[in-house]
């Protein structure tokens, strides 16, 4: 775990540091468009390998979500399976399933990355494994998955707390670019480094939650 002393570290809603998004107005619309439907996520890569084309004419029911560069995408249906994906340019101005959970983060205090990497770990996980609802078919929320808390370090200094998410960030992204050069070596290695790559994210994504008051 991170050192870090109290007060430095504010444990706060995905609600509270996240935009509010918007959904297409097909009446509106005249062109074409991407769609993102909840088999276009890679389970292992979290990337965005395939999409169709869709129109005001044939886009299927669920095709509602605007998405913008640098929102992170959180399939709602079969939770645990951590489907999400990080926004690019290629997609921004695109449209999500409402399968999606779609978090536009407040730039001003948190990084969209730091969003992405605590929806990938080992406690978010475990949230989604206590709150999703239904065993044939399980799903989460939208207002569910929003509740979830992540710690926001240096909340009374936005410069150092985007500068500390920022450093921390960036070492999870080298994590991420290894993982991603040995996946096509052995499968024993690919497992052991996956396992060293999510030990080292969960504690660089560790930080002191507040005590429990007595009553």
């Amino acid at each position: 775990m991170l050192s870090f002393e109290e007060g430095d570290v504010e444990w706060r809603a995905l609600d509270e540091v996240t935009l509010p998004t918007s959904n297409i107005r097909w009446r509106e619309a005249n062109r074409s468009y991407r769609y993102i439907d909840l088999t276009s996520v890679s389970r292992e890569s979290n990337a965005i390998v395939e999409t169709i084309e869709i129109t005001a004419q044939n886009a299927p029911s669920r095709a509602q979500k605007l998405i913008e560069k640098d929102d992170v995408i959180f399939a709602t249906t079969r939770p645990t399976q951590l489907r999400l994906s990080l926004i690019g340019d290629e997609y921004s101005g695109e449209i999500a399933s409402t399968g999606y959970c779609v978090l536009r983060a407040k730039s001003n205090v948190v990084l969209p990355k730091w969003i992405y990497f605590h929806l990938s770990s080992t406690e978010f996980f475990n949230y989604v494994e206590e709150n999703q609802s239904g065993s044939a078919y399980p799903a989460i929320s939208d207002s569910k998955v929003k509740e979830f808390k992540l710690p926001i370090p240096y909340p009374n200094d936005p410069e150092k707390s985007i500068a500390e998410q920022a450093r921390i960030v960036a070492i999870l992204d080298k994590f991420d670019a290894i993982t991603n050069s040995i996946r096509e070596g052995l499968p024993r290695e690919i497992e052991l480094r996956q396992k060293q790559y999510e030990h080292y994210r969960d504690l660089l994504l560790s930080f002191p939650k507040p005590k429990e008051v007595a009553a």
